[in-house]
């Protein structure tokens, strides 16, 4: 019996040493492993939210430049009307605003343009065409005073006294002498920029205010006038201005209740619910780069957040379900094909955000940046091969119809199908790419200006012949306008040569649409001075 007992005893004790260094070791894989998997899917969460706040910093900037663009094509027709400049010559007001309030009226139905300013050569307001009653104040405004100093076009973002955010583009006039006659204001609210924002980066979006650049009073009213309730007293130092669409956090607003939120960009998470989200909040500048506000950005990661979760669940019930070296096996095999599995889908994900910066997302062409890009680069591999450049940009001639008769669906069917006709009447190495709105172009490398017409009237006429069917309804017809430009000393950049483009473009509207025509063609007849001839 005292053997046994003795054996009993050593038994236990062996199997002690063998079992406690075992379960030790399991339990340190075990919480070693968890902790890989947290910090891995964690890092993953952090790059994503990155990556995200990135892509809407980078459409709001896309969707801004595109604005001031439109700004400036309205502003380029606004100049063109003799009648508008002699009016501001002779600070008629009258007569400006006879002149002027059909264009605007055009100009605010199609473009949401909202704002429309004559100012005397000493800033002082002859007329708001979209407020006649009110003139005679100094403006004193920082894209006004911008353009006043550098004697050219200025344009930015700048908050106005109701709390709204208005892209402003103001344009220096002189009359022929050189004489300045005045200054005239084009201005539009942002509130589609941080919609298209919205809808690009799958985010929600709120811009908060300084109450230190707003009076109440004002304030208040103005959001009553835009359809929105003021309340000023709900945080300590802020108020919203804009807020997105849906249910916003309410732990997000206890942050900025209690005055959490600093002067620096700060990634706080927020639960709400069964939902997790990575708010990014960030000083919102103007123009003069004043720190005015904020602008949170909320990235759902809840999907990522249930991954993580679910992924160490099944990492613990695996590391209890197995014994020794076998356990230790098996973790080590499942750790590696998690790992594997996360990083394809950060890859995957990675190669989805960079689609969606490269490439526009209905006709699935480059888009705006990247025409640019890559009309750069074609300029830089120019200057090394000596060959000519050719750039087509084509307009869909009256698709604000398209989109009124047949929808606005209608109208995206037109848009891709352009795109497809683009691209398989193009050679491989030509470059088709979405430059905004109803506007596509076309980069042509080593193509002389001559050579260029033949592709574009090739491609005016498949598109003239072309029936876009829309489900059941009756086949839509639509033309283009083209304008084709060639690099040569005086357009010897992107900017020139796709401007050169633009402004061919809208000479072919002039002329009555569905045609083509040259940049040098138009040069010529503007001027009357014979063009410098591409290089061939």
């Amino acid at each position: 019996m005292v053997f046994l007992r003795k054996t009993g005893g050593e038994t236990q004790r062996l199997r002690m040493w063998f079992l406690l260094p075992l379960a030790s070791v399991l339990v340190f894989a075990t919480l070693l492993i968890v902790t890989l998997i947290r910090l891995k899917a964690t890092g993953d969460i952090n790059r994503y939210t990155e990556e995200t706040s990135a892509l809407a910093e980078h459409v709001y900037r896309d969707q801004i430049e595109l604005s001031a663009n439109m700004l400036g094509a309205a502003m380029e027709a606004l100049a063109n009307d003799r009648s508008l400049r002699q009016s501001l010559a002779r600070r008629d007001r009258e007569q400006l605003l006879q002149s002027s309030a059909g264009m605007f009226a055009e100009l605010r139905k199609k473009y949401d343009i909202t704002h429309l300013y004559f100012s005397g050569p000493n800033r002082v307001n002859i007329l708001r065409v979209h407020q006649p009653e009110r003139f005679g104040d100094t403006i004193n405004r920082n894209t006004t005073l911008q353009a006043q100093q550098q004697n050219k076009t200025s344009y930015g973002v700048e908050l106005g006294p109701l709390g709204t955010f208005t892209l402003r583009l103001v344009t220096p006039w002189f009359d022929p002498d050189g004489q300045l006659l005045g200054f005239v204001e084009l201005g539009m609210e942002i509130d589609h920029v941080l919609r298209a924002v919205q809808r690009q980066a799958n985010v929600k979006m709120s811009i908060l205010i300084d109450k230190k650049f707003l009076d109440r009073q004002a304030w208040e009213s103005g959001m009553r006038i835009l359809g929105r309730v003021p309340d000023w007293n709900r945080f300590p130092d802020m108020v919203v201005s804009i807020q997105s669409k849906g249910n916003t956090p309410p732990e997000l607003f206890r942050l900025l209740e209690r005055g959490l939120i600093g002067e620096q960009k700060v990634v706080v998470p927020v639960v709400a619910g069964t939902s997790e989200y990575r708010a990014v909040i960030q000083p919102l500048e103007d123009v003069a780069g004043r720190s005015v506000g904020r602008m949170v950005t909320l990235v759902d990661i809840s999907p990522q957040a249930k991954t993580l979760q679910a992924k160490t669940l099944d990492a613990l019930a695996r590391e209890s379900a197995w014994v020794g070296g076998l356990a230790c096996m098996t973790l080590l095999g499942f750790f590696y094909w998690l790992v594997g599995k996360v990083g394809r889908q950060l890859d995957q994900a990675q190669q989805r955000l960079r689609e969606l910066a490269d490439h526009d997302g209905l006709t699935g062409l480059f888009n705006h940046r990247m025409h640019y890009l890559r009309l750069r680069e074609e300029f830089v591999r120019s200057g090394r091969t000596g060959q000519p450049i050719s750039l087509l940009l084509l307009d869909i001639d009256n698709f604000k119809q398209i989109n009124d008769r047949y929808g606005h669906l209608a109208g995206d069917l037109v848009l891709k199908s352009i795109g497809d006709l683009v691209v398989g009447t193009c050679r491989e190495v030509d470059i088709a790419c979405r430059y905004g709105g109803e506007e596509i172009t076309l980069i042509l490398p080593e193509t002389g200006a001559d050579a260029a017409m033949i592709p574009a009237e090739r491609l005016r006429k498949i598109i003239e012949g072309h029936a876009f069917d829309f489900e059941d309804k009756e086949s839509i017809h639509v033309t283009v306008s083209i304008g084709v430009a060639t690099s040569s000393e005086q357009l010897a950049s992107a900017a020139e040569l796709t401007n050169a483009a633009d402004r061919a473009m809208y000479r072919a509207k002039e002329k009555g649409r569905n045609r083509v025509e040259r940049a040098e063609d138009c040069v010529e007849e503007e001027s009357g001075i014979a063009p410098v001839p591409a290089r061939p």
